[in-house]
Order: C-alpha cells, then sequence, then structure tokens
C-alpha cells in the first residue's frame, strides 16, 4: 500500500519520541498498565502505571526489583521481571567518509555533529528508519542505511522455540550452519534487517531471526497463563500465603491477568496495574475476548494487489495470510471474527468501513504492509493509523491504534515508525472503532523477506492479538 512520506508530521512525531538520559541503562516494560511503586514492595505507594513499550532509565537494582525513572521523570520501583533489557549497542560508521548526526528522523533536519570512520555512539532506539543515539548527552538521529549496530558480546539472547535456524548471513534463503532449542542462548554481537548476529559456541559468528528471541529468559509472555475472574470479594497479597501482607481489595468479577502459580496462589496483574498473589480457589479461568465481535480487513484484493513488493509479490496476499492467522488466534481467545473478504475480492473501502456497522462489531482492524516504491527500499518499521472523523469519542481509533503498535513493537527486529492521524476511507466511513496497521515495507527487501515469512507471521500476530486484548482492558 503506497504512503507518501508527511513531513509535517515528523516533528510532532519527533517530540513524543525524544528521551533525554544519561549513560545509564534504558529498558522497557513488557506488560501493559503496570505500576511502579514507591519502593521495592508491592504494598508500598503507587507511583505511576505504566504502558507497555514504556522506556524507562535504570537507576538502581535491588534483588529482583528496578529503581527506575520515566521519561516524566517520575522514580519508583518495578520487579526485573516486568522489563526486557536489551544489550547494550551501538552505532558504527563502517564507511570511509563522515555520516551527518540529525536533529530528526529526516534529512531535512540540521545537522549537530558527524560520525567519522570507525566511530561508535551508543544506540538508544530506531525509529522511523533512523537510529536513535546518544550525542553530546543527548538524543539525536543518524541514517539507519549508512551504519551499522554492534554490541559488546556480554548481553545473552534466550530462544523460544526448538530447531530454531542459525544462519550464514540475514536471511532465510542463506546457509544453515547451526540449529538452538528452546531456552538456549547466545551471547550478541549485533543486529541488521531484523536479524542479531550471535556467537556460537565454537567460536564463529552467525545471524538468528531476532522474531523468535528474548533478552530475558523470564521475558514475560514465557510465564503467560492466561485470564481469571473473581468469583468473590478477595485480597491481594505481597506473598502466596493468607499471612501475606494485603496489598488491596479485589472486588468481585474482575478480570486478571496470571503471572505465574504457586501453591493454591496465582500470582496476577488487575486491571489498575497493581500486582500480588490471590487464592485461586476463588478464581474462574475466562477467555479474555468473551463476547468480543471484531472484523478484520486483508487490505486491497481482486484488481487491486496493493503493494507490488520489492521481488515483484502483491500486498493483498499477504494480507490475507496474516489476517487469516489472526483470525485463528483471535478465537482461541473467545472473539467471534469476521473478515471483509476471504479471497482474492475487490471490495470497496468504503463497504468495508460500513461493513462494521452493520456486523455490529466492536472494533474493525485493517491489515496492509507498507511500501514507498523500490526507490526507496532502505525505509523499514511497523506503523499504526486512526481517523477522528466520525468517532462520538475520538480516542477509541487511538487507543486501539496505540495499543497494537506498543505490543506489536515489543517484538525483536519489528521497529518503530510511528502511529499515525491519517483520513483512510475504510477508517472514516465507520462510527466502529477502527484502525489499520501496516506491518512493515515490502519495497525494502529484507523487510519483505521478513513479513513473508510464516514464522514472523504468527509471531505478529500474537503481539496484534495482545494489543486488541489491552485495548478492551
Amino acid at each position: 500500500m503506497l504512503k507518501r512520506l508527511f513531513i509535517s508530521f515528523l516533528l510532532i512525531l519527533l517530540l513524543s519520541m525524544t528521551i533525554v538520559y544519561g549513560e545509564s541503562v534504558i529498558g522497557y516494560t513488557n506488560i501493559s498498565n503496570i505500576c511502579i511503586n514507591e519502593n521495592s514492595s508491592y504494598s508500598s505507594k503507587v507511583v505511576d502505571t505504566l504502558k507497555i513499550n514504556t522506556p524507562v532509565q535504570i537507576l538502581e537494582e535491588n534483588n529482583e526489583w528496578c529503581k527506575i525513572q520515566t521519561e516524566e521523570g517520575k522514580i519508583g520501583w518495578i520487579e526485573k521481571y516486568f522489563l526486557n533489557l536489551p544489550a547494550n549497542k551501538y552505532v558504527i560508521n563502517n564507511t570511509n567518509y563522515k555520516i551527518n548526526i540529525r536533529k530528526g528522523p529526516s534529512t531535512i533536519y540540521g545537522s549537530v555533529g558527524q560520525l567519522l570512520p570507525n566511530e561508535k555512539l551508543k544506540y538508544i532506539d530506531t525509529y522511523h528508519s533512523w537510529h536513535i543515539i546518544q550525542y553530546n548527552g543527548n538524543q539525536y538521529y543518524i541514517a539507519s542505511w549508512l551504519t551499522d549496530i554492534i554490541s559488546e558480546g556480554t548481553k545473552k539472547i534466550y530462544l523460544l522455540y526448538n530447531n530454531i535456524n542459525i544462519r550464514e548471513d540475514i536471511s532465510l534463503n542463506s546457509t544453515i550452519i547451526g540449529k538452538g532449542n528452546k531456552y538456549d542462548s547466545f551471547y550478541v554481537y549485533g543486529e541488521k534487517n531484523g536479524w542479531l548476529k550471535i556467537k556460537l559456541n565454537d567460536g564463529q559468528f552467525g545471524f538468528i531471526a531476532s522474531w523468535l528471541t528474548s533478552y530475558d529468559i523470564n521475558y514475560y509472555f514465557e510465564g503467560n497463563n492466561g485470564y481469571k475472574r473473581t468469583t468473590t470479594d478477595l485480597n491481594l497479597r505481597i506473598d502466596p500465603s493468607h499471612k501475606g501482607k494485603q496489598v488491596a481489595t479485589i472486588s468481585k468479577n474482575s478480570n486478571l491477568k496470571i503471572i505465574s502459580s504457586e501453591n493454591g496462589w496465582d500470582k496476577v496483574i488487575t486491571e489498575n496495574g497493581q500486582i500480588g498473589w490471590c487464592n485461586n480457589g476463588y478464581l474462574i479461568s475466562i477467555l479474555p475476548l468473551s463476547n468480543k465481535k471484531i472484523l478484520l480487513d486483508p487490505g486491497h484484493g481482486g484488481y487491486d494487489p496493493g503493494s507490488i513488493s520489492y521481488s515483484g509479490k502483491y500486498e493483498k496476499n499477504v494480507n490475507l495470510d496474516v489476517a487469516y492467522k489472526l483470525k485463528e488466534n483471535l478465537e482461541a481467545l473467545g472473539a467471534t471474527v469476521y473478515m471483509t473478504r476471504t479471497n482474492d475480492t475487490y471490495i470497496r473501502n468504503s463497504a468495508r468501513g460500513r461493513m462494521a456497522d452493520n456486523l455490529g462489531v466492536d472494533i474493525l482492524l485493517s491489515i496492509h504492509h507498507n511500501s514507498l516504491g523500490n526507490n526507496k527500499s532502505d525505509y523499514f518499521g511497523l506503523s499504526t493509523y486512526y481517523n477522528t472523523i466520525n468517532y462520538k469519542n475520538p480516542r477509541y481509533g487511538y487507543d486501539l491504534a496505540e495499543s497494537i503498535y506498543l505490543n506489536a513493537t515489543t517484538l525483536n527486529g519489528v521497529y518503530r515508525d510511528g502511529i499515525f492521524d491519517r483520513n483512510y476511507e475504510v477508517l472514516r466511513e465507520t462510527n466502529t472503532p477502527a484502525a489499520l496497521i501496516e506491518i512493515g515495507f515490502m519495497s525494502n527487501p529484507q523487510e519483505e523477506m521478513n513479513v513473508h515469512s510464516d514464522s514472523f507471521q504468527y509471531e505478529i500476530v500474537q503481539k496484534i492479538s495482545d494489543g486488541i486484548i489491552d485495548y478492551f482492558r
């Protein structure tokens, strides 16, 4: 789906992305709507509640807790289990010429300095196909296509599945030089195009699809035990025991996310972000999307192919592939799922939007893959879109777009491209809360390869599903 760059929005996005930290470690929350406490105890005062994928500065560590500072300057404690701590990475200039360091993610922004050949600077994040780096105590941008990301080899990555291929280069067609299984760990030495450079036990280097890995062996979804509901008013405690100090009282019929279980007790997160233990004899299992109706819209179709990828593939086909996988996932979570098309059929965008109203669904999600034409093959990243024309409450579309975006960009190998307000026909021709996702750039040969991979598609639909659950919570 061809998109033009709207420069007028870049400054707004830049301001929303800027986080000025010192040289300390940056972590990211790996669960949505979680409280941070005044002290390293769930019984202490709640300081703030953070969304998933929120960057925080690590100030101090104390056993299983971290003292953190948010970008708004609030300071509190969070359990390490709920933080993703990536490897320390650096952007290096491997060319023979100087590269401009800019104030924003575009060549329209002025230069504040240059990165010399073989010089490196601390890597913070990637946004809008530009690396965010630390330079002179502040954060600036440098072109990703002119630089490489390297790491010290002091942080391990853990594999999430069995029989994962380790390849000679960053390609699904590259020679397989090894295999890895769930919980195997490897030190990280670099990152490129959604792949990680790792060191094998025999000393040679290889590459692994980063969406199949985690930087933490106890990464949040590894302990995902589903959702439950209280059958009575129930005490939330700091320990799995009736003797544990009471944190709060949870009302009957409250929905809880289960983190782990121990001796008849469940560690839970409440809808307002509090963490604690509940006696699970008073909890019943539920499906988080029960009674929710969702319309999925695989973009394009029929005589409208959508984007034509770098290698000549049609966007309409990969949109449908992802939609089918997402439908299956959402139905397993209890949702009733409809699709605007189930085969290679053309449907007008206005009809897709109105279908959501006619079906009386709770949300509409339109699925797309981006493109800027093969002359701009360096661009990559995931973006979501909403529209503020017809909604009674404009926040509904934004909240859906944001929830999906924040969850999807927790997946290793998925880079941020932004959340946009756009007057797209499929979004404006409905009164149903609606969002559109562009999963990646098919005009980028590396990202095109990734998004066509079944393993990538299964991982991204899980993250999209998590975002939809967050929206309804």
